[in-house]
């Protein structure tokens, strides 16, 4: 577990001064070695004891730098572990956590520390002369991977993924703000994909557009936009995101159907470790779409999507048992449970 940490005469610059001091009885060499143990909690508290160490927190994390701060905001929201849920929820959530290392919750002020880390300039007035719009109007107003200004990146080598994904979670959740803002929790996405080349903002953005719950029901759906996020995800490696794009192919959502365009996008997907995209490869062979009819094939298919843990792979096999049995010797193992 990391300490903040302070420059080592940090609580000297006061003593020299002839101010007042808590610390000035102590030696100088037990007051530097001691404040290397303190935690983010003491420092919380030694800013409460004089006036000169109120900024004791926000100068350990700026010591610290970039690892530091996350560390501090983590605690600040509640809790210091960070997870990334599901292929269906992929946006950065706070997990509970008892340990706040001695801080008192206060998720605004975890906020300013995030916005502080993102390093990207907010547009305030532009932002929400686009907030304010009629509601007809903001709903034309879905964000694409071509709408970005090279203008925007002016400050690329200062963004921080991770940073911008949470802010954008809070943005729609509301959480440290004083109401959900979901165009700031957008243009905190498109930056995050623009500036680090995020494919996670690309494929949080797309399953924003195809899926209301993502955003708790602040942005419209729109499966263009959905497709255009999958598909810059996709090519960017985000393997979830090529399984999404293959259905959305198979669908004709967003984009017009194409069973040959779905099979190669579930192929790439299934070559990358995604279970649910074995079944659908098996489905193509199973019922010849865009590739010659072959059962055979399809239950070779099912059986890696089975044994991955896939219910729909065990269903395929039941379906095609007889070929299975066939072709597997060992499938019983799955079909007699």
């Amino acid at each position: 577990m990391p300490t903040p940490s302070l420059p080592t005469l940090y609580f000297d610059k006061e003593r020299s001064s002839g101010k007042q001091d808590a610390l000035k009885s102590l030696p100088s060499e037990i007051v530097n070695n001691v404040s290397s143990f303190l935690d983010w909690g003491d420092l919380a508290r030694l800013a409460c004891v004089q006036s000169s160490w109120k900024n004791v927190v926000a100068d350990a994390a700026e010591f610290g730098g970039r690892e530091a701060t996350w560390e501090l905001t983590t605690c600040l929201f509640g809790g210091e572990k960070l997870q990334e849920e599901g292929t269906n929820d992929n946006l950065l959530n706070l997990e509970n956590s008892m340990n706040t290392r001695g801080l008192e919750k206060n998720e605004p002020l975890a906020v300013r520390y995030l916005t502080q880390m993102a390093g990207v300039p907010v547009n305030e007035e532009e932002l929400h002369k686009i907030a304010t719009s009629s509601e007809s109007e903001h709903e034309c107003n879905s964000i694409l991977p071509t709408d970005w200004k090279c203008g925007d990146a002016t400050n690329a080598s200062g963004a921080d993924e991770e940073a911008l994904l949470l802010l954008a979670r809070c943005q729609l959740d509301g959480t440290g703000v004083k109401s959900p803002n979901p165009v700031l929790a957008l243009h905190y996405l498109q930056a995050a994909y623009h500036l680090t080349k995020s494919v996670k903002a690309a494929h949080t953005l797309a399953l924003i557009y195809e899926y209301p719950q993502q955003s708790n029901n602040l942005v419209p759906i729109d499966v263009c936009a959905a497709f255009a996020w999958f598909k810059a995800a996709a090519e960017g490696g985000c393997v979830p995101s090529m399984a999404e794009l293959a259905l959305c192919y198979e669908l004709g959502c967003g984009v017009t159907q194409s069973d040959e365009n779905a099979l190669d996008w579930y192929m790439k997907a299934a070559s990358a470790g995604c279970s649910s995209a074995h079944f659908s490869v098996g489905e193509h062979y199973e019922e010849g779409r865009s590739v010659r009819l072959d059962h055979e094939e399809a239950c070779i298919w099912y059986h890696r999507a089975a044994v991955m843990g896939e219910e729909d792979g065990v269903r395929g096999l039941r379906r095609l048992e007889d070929v299975a049995r066939r072709v597997l010797p060992n499938v019983g193992d799955i079909l007699n449970v």
